[in-house]
């Protein structure tokens, strides 16, 4: 009896995750269409995004991160505002944008090229491509190299759910290294620039880095609502630059990143390089992005030089995890069914509840007071099903497995 009860335990958690199989793939072929615009609300939000949205205290403004805003300015507008600031010793100027070919403006193109040449310290992004067929990142996209010869490269790729959903990106994770096939490595563009700042913090950082990092958000520049924390950032528009409405003091040493923020400072309406971020006000079926690419970086910058990282269980741990709280479930489940059968939906639908919600509030705060992101969404799952799947397994498949039990199964009793 004993002996059958743990067979019992061990044949139903298996089988509950045979359930959760069976689940994943009608999803991924659609069969619960009707249920898309449900599915569309919830699809981008992680029940860690709460904190972040609502639970963060106010962090501190970021006093080591510039960002000067580009707008829609030609080459030459930009190779006077990069001079008007790089006079200042920063400690690095990064540029989150593309030069990819020479324009019909020779001029233009040339006082770029002396602006950036005469930049001490210069970082200029790249962009990883990845290869489908090969399953390898083979080829690197650069700016055209006359603006490149002064300035280290570093790519800025960030990890989004764009392929998942189109019209979503989503960015909670970056990489702090891609390595090509060929074998060189590209650093991240917000890790390269940390470097000339706090080399030491960086290389701290990479030893125990893992494949992609969680961006532990601090803020947004002014975004008139958009975020929680709108101006933990200070940024420069285009008039400021060339009307000179900052401090030297406001450069000197700093990571500056020239970088788009829209036609102007404060701009919502523009999508080019904007992305959702978990600071997003409205973390359930959003509607506008509130972050743009630059501000990711910068975001990633201030985390590295304050040493204030997320940690994250690798997908093996989840695992083990999951399988061992529902081996736990089942267990109890199981002898419940077996010497309270009456009590059965009742308790096991309250003890559900009890646990998806401890869960929950682990999770949040596990993230507010240890900074480690519990992403349990699998075990949430695998709880939810356990219940009614273990008495399908016991009424359906247990049955259907014995002479007596398929009897009893197919059995018709007269009204």
């Amino acid at each position: 009896m004993f002996r059958r009860f743990w067979l019992d335990v061990i044949l139903g958690t298996v089988f509950i995750f045979g359930l959760m199989g069976l689940f994943s793939s009608l999803t991924a072929f659609k069969v619960f269409d009707i249920m898309d615009p449900i599915g569309d609300a919830f699809s981008d939000m992680e029940f860690t995004d709460v904190y972040w949205s609502q639970l963060l205290d106010d962090p501190v403004a970021d006093q080591d991160v510039v960002l000067v805003n580009i707008g829609q300015e030609p080459r030459s507008s930009i190779a006077m505002m990069i001079d008007s600031i790089s006079q200042y010793n920063p400690a690095v100027v990064g540029v989150d944008t593309f030069f990819h070919f020479p324009k019909d403006d020779t001029l233009g193109d040339l006082m770029l090229m002396e602006a950036l040449g005469r930049v001490e310290n210069l970082v200029m992004v790249t962009k990883v491509l990845y290869n489908i067929e090969t399953d390898e990142f083979d080829s690197l996209v650069t700016s055209w190299p006359m603006f490149t010869w002064n300035s280290d490269s570093a790519h800025a790729n960030l990890v989004t759910d764009a392929a998942v959903q189109e019209d979503l990106k989503m960015c909670r994770l970056f990489t702090p290294v891609l390595t090509l096939e060929d074998g060189t490595e590209q650093q991240a563009f917000a890790v390269k620039l940390a470097s000339y700042m706090a080399p030491e913090k960086v290389d701290k950082f990479l030893e125990t880095a893992k494949v992609e990092e969680v961006v532990n958000y601090r803020g947004n520049v002014l975004d008139y609502g958009a975020t929680k924390f709108g101006t933990k950032f200070a940024a420069l528009d285009v008039p400021d630059v060339f009307l000179g409405n900052y401090v030297p003091e406001m450069i000197e040493g700093k990571v500056i990143i020239f970088c788009y923020l829209g036609n102007y400072l404060g701009d919502r309406e523009s999508l080019e390089d904007k992305y959702f971020t978990p600071l997003n006000e409205t973390y359930i079926g959003r509607a506008f992005p509130d972050m743009y690419g630059g501000v990711v970086h910068a975001n990633i910058v201030s985390m590295i030089l304050n040493e204030d990282y997320v940690f994250y269980l690798s997908e093996i741990q989840k695992w083990m995890l999951t399988i061992f709280i529902l081996f736990l479930n089942i267990m109890i489940f199981s002898w419940i069914y077996k010497k309270l059968p009456k009590w059965y939906d009742g308790a096991t639908k309250l003890i559900q509840l009890v646990e998806m919600l401890g869960i929950i509030y682990v999770m949040i705060y596990a993230l507010d007071l240890y900074n480690l992101k519990l992403e349990l969404s699998i075990l949430l799952f695998a709880i939810a099903v356990s219940g009614d799947g273990l008495e399908v397994y016991y009424g359906v498949v247990k049955n259907a497995l014995s002479r007596e039990g398929r009897r009893e199964l197919f059995k018709v009793s007269r009204l």
